[in-house]
């Protein structure tokens, strides 16, 4: 539990999960075409302790010169428990953390403005059935790698976007 923690707040692999997650499925070849900036060796031991701890799998393999060359895409869109609560606790306790952590940056410097940076957090309470709650998941991920993928400009900012899932008690 505490590796796929380790990977999922990890900057360089979350730039690379969310860069498999707007190509669908893409091989290393291509993450290094996408000008990524990280060097090869750290690149191939990203994507092997992603593979190790369930975040990525892979699609299939290409014969390319000689060489087997591996497709890989997100495993799935939900973390799985480990099926001991403490250990899941930990889990979503250590994440929430992070983003805290990441607040805590934010509000400790100088030029920190919620207004101009357009903070904001969403609460909504939603029924749905396991399989109609997965295909809205799916539906918001496809606009937000929309944006993602495009373009930046000199007016771009880098933001980070949550989306947390939680059980809401009794319907």
């Amino acid at each position: 539990m505490d590796k796929l923690l380790k990977v999922l707040t990890d900057p360089v692999s979350n730039r690379i999960l969310q860069l498999i997650r707007v190509k669908g499925e893409i091989t290393i070849s291509e993450i290094i075409s996408s000008n990524i900036d990280v060097p090869r060796a750290t690149l191939y031991r990203k994507i092997d302790k992603m593979v190790e701890v369930g975040a990525i799998q892979i699609a299939s393999t290409n014969k390319v010169r000689g060489q087997i060359e591996n497709v890989y895409k997100i495993k799935d869109i939900f973390i799985e428990g480990s099926g001991d609560n403490q250990n899941n606790l930990k889990l979503v306790t250590m994440s929430l953390m992070a983003i805290l952590g990441q607040y805590e940056s934010y509000f400790m410097s100088d030029n920190a403005d919620v207004n101009r940076d357009r903070l904001g957090m969403y609460n909504y309470n939603i029924s749905l059935n396991d399989e109609d709650y997965t295909s809205m998941l799916k539906d918001i991920l496809t606009v937000v790698d929309t944006y993602q993928s495009k373009k930046n400009s000199e007016n771009t900012k880098l933001r980070n976007l949550y989306l947390l899932s939680a059980p809401g008690g009794e319907v």
